[in-house]
């Protein structure tokens, strides 16, 4: 009796229901890999279809391609001076010198941001100076950097570093300003010191501006590197580009504007993926927000 009981008690019992997650309960994985391929499809949809519509206009002769070429014949001058060795010669000339000027001008920016705002005599002292360079035009002060320093690579360095500078310098100084006053005294009330409160309150605080600085310079830069090659230099994309206007060779033409455009977007998009890294917790509180 007991065992007959025990085995209709255990059929009597309801079956498990298998419920799959609808939308809103996937994983946060596979949604943001979900994300990311539309984001991926939707970017390349407008540029692949005005390269498609480029080259029917210029095969239909709705537009002279003695002036504006066509993607076809743009792509075969690319190769022909990417194995004549041409291209990667240009590219990594332009690329040095945006990556040094970068980096020099962000790591100045950084600290003397940092400086004027823990020093009110120091932030007295430099704001108005910087400020009053910053509404120069950069082009403006290329010639006096080709006086100071010469026709080398360091007048160069120095007008891409200048232009980072001031982006980096002035967000920086804006993000420690505006920590709440109570932030503050509740660190003085937990006994921190000057130097403790700056490591564990004020630059991680500043963190997430300072990174979105980066990443806006970023593309100041790029914009920087190539208009001084423009003006100043026998070799880089910017005289790449330039030169072959002038030697009216349009499909050259169109290589260097394109091969400027993927290296700034490659560049700013390593500079927000490291930056994301260092910033992971103010994306999560952010997504959290939204």
């Amino acid at each position: 009796m007991t065992i007959h009981a025990e085995q209709s008690s255990a059929t009597t019992e309801k079956p498990w229901v298998d419920r799959k997650p609808d939308a809103r309960q996937r994983t946060t994985s596979v949604q943001a890999r979900r994300d990311l391929l539309a984001r991926i499809a939707l970017g390349l949809l407008l540029p692949v279809g005005l390269l498609v519509l480029w080259e029917i206009a210029a095969q239909a002769g709705w537009i002279d391609a003695r002036f504006f070429s066509h993607p076809s014949a743009v792509a075969s001058k690319a190769l022909d001076d990417v194995r004549s060795g041409l291209l990667q010669g240009e590219v990594r000339v332009t690329v040095v010198r945006l990556v040094t000027g970068y980096v020099a001008g962000s790591l100045a920016g950084i600290a003397v941001g940092l400086a004027m705002s823990q020093s009110r005599l120091l932030r007295w002292m430099l704001e108005p100076i910087i400020r009053g360079l910053y509404v120069i035009p950069k082009l403006a002060l290329l010639p006096l950097f080709l006086l100071v320093f010469g026709l080398g690579e360091m007048p160069k360095l120095v007008f891409i570093g200048l232009g980072t500078f001031y982006i980096v310098a002035f967000t920086t100084l804006s993000a420690a300003m505006m920590i709440p006053t109570p932030y503050h005294e509740v660190a003085r009330s937990y006994g921190l010191s000057r130097s403790q409160r700056f490591r564990w309150m004020i630059f991680p605080a500043c963190l997430p501006q300072i990174v979105a600085s980066l990443k806006l310079a970023s593309g100041i830069s790029m914009l920087l590197v190539i208009a001084v090659e423009f003006v100043n230099a026998q070799e880089g994309l910017g005289y790449y580009t330039w030169h072959a206007w002038q030697m009216f060779v349009p499909d050259r033409m169109y290589v260097g504007i394109v091969t400027v455009s993927i290296i700034g977007v490659l560049f700013s998009a390593v500079i927000g993926l490291v930056g994301g890294r260092l910033v992971r917790w103010s994306d999560g509180e952010y997504g959290q927000q939204r």
